[in-house]
């Protein structure tokens, strides 16, 4: 609720005080009788005029304490909703995969390099079990910028819980991390809500122990809503990583890492609000929406889920992140087409980035699924 509420206080000395620290005086109080509250049992006690005002007030004050819970339990995050393993998806993503990896093959695509899930949103899905379904979905891959969908939901968390507070350049850099997927401003946001900096090695070893620590925040919060697997507590960059961040890395052993039912599961809690509450998740959702239009676009994030849109049905509408960087490319977004089918499809592929009709192709043929008429 924005800006500050301000009552006339029950005790004080301005509004409230003619009438009834003058009037009730050396006057001993009564306790209530027969459940009679207490504010009840003061107010008769007063002549009529002060009575009536007093009881005025005691409503007035009893209706905003109700909007203000009200407020309070509106803008919490949903319960965190489960997936239901469903064959008939399972079948689809394998049909798929085994039909690109037939068609990209002379390309270099492989059934080890391609994984896929897929969670249905749709409405009339259980809402406490969605129906979920994946090839090789608990495949570890290096997510790319992918990962980026961790620092965005854990910095609106904070948000949500009133554990941060935003400034100009830290709204700046989270808008520049998801729609352009910078990597400085990445940089920029991981320190930010770790409380960490880059910099020269850290020779202390109850300070490193400290640092690391620190950089684990992320990694902690994602630990306490059941991931398992995932690693999201390194920087990206654009060349490489130096001093302690090179250091932390720790040979490669500790590498940023991200299966595609993480990444979909990740962008389900952020679809459906149960990161944080409904304003902070249309912040995030206004983020990650991307346009469906016929022109190429010169920056690789709006462009790799436009070209996913393109084997859409028209008038279908796209959330997305995407990651590229050595032989990985991934796409991980919400879909939600014209008959009001929605789905979140994630699709990880390795060794094949110079190959970018695969992705589309995949998100073409699920989308074909649920435009087709339930049976």
């Amino acid at each position: 609720m924005a800006g500050d509420v301000l009552v006339d206080p029950a005790h004080g000395r301005h509004a409230l005080r003619d009438g009834r620290h003058d009037d009730l005086r050396g006057h001993p109080r009564a306790a209530p009788q027969g459940g009679v509250p207490a504010a009840a049992g003061r107010a008769a006690a007063l002549p009529g005029f002060e009575r009536s005002a007093f009881l005025r007030r005691v409503g007035a004050l009893t209706a905003l304490a109700a909007l203000l819970a009200v407020a309070l339990r509106a803008e919490k995050p949903a319960p965190i909703s489960k997936l239901a393993p469903s064959d008939e998806l399972d079948r689809l993503v394998a049909l798929i995969a085994a039909e690109t990896v037939e068609e990209f093959g002379k390309a270099g695509l492989t059934a080890e390099g391609l994984s896929i899930a897929v969670i249905d949103l749709s409405p009339g899905a259980a809402a406490a079990a969605l129906p979920s379904g994946a090839y090789r979905g608990d495949q570890n891959y290096y997510p790319c910028s992918v990962v980026k969908l961790c620092f965005l939901s854990f910095y609106e968390s904070q948000k949500e819980a009133g554990k941060l507070v935003d400034s100009p350049e830290l709204v700046r850099a989270v808008k520049d991390m998801i729609t352009l997927s910078s990597n400085d401003a990445t940089g920029f946001v991981v320190d930010s809500i770790s409380g960490t900096t880059s910099g020269p090695e850290i020779a202390d070893a109850a300070e490193w122990q400290k640092w690391k620590a620190r950089r684990e925040v992320v990694n902690t919060y994602y630990r306490g809503r059941g991931y398992t697997n995932l690693n999201a507590n390194q920087k990206t960059f654009c060349e490489d990583a130096y001093g302690r961040e090179q250091a932390f890395r720790d040979d490669g052993r500790n590498r940023n890492r991200m299966s595609a039912m993480e990444s979909a599961r990740i962008f389900k809690e952020i679809v459906r609000g149960e990161v944080a509450g409904p304003k902070l998740t249309e912040e995030m959702l206004a983020l990650l929406s991307r346009g469906t239009g016929s022109e190429k676009l010169e920056d690789v994030e709006p462009e790799d889920a436009r070209l996913a849109a393109q084997g859409l049905p028209e008038g279908s509408r796209i959330w997305a992140k995407s990651g590229d960087a050595f032989d990985f490319h991934h796409l991980v977004a919400r879909i939600v087409l014209p008959n009001g089918r929605e789905f979140i499809v994630a699709v990880f592929t390795k060794g094949v980035k110079t190959v970018p009709e695969i992705i589309p192709r995949v998100y073409e043929k699920v989308a074909a699924h649920f435009a087709a008429p339930r049976s």
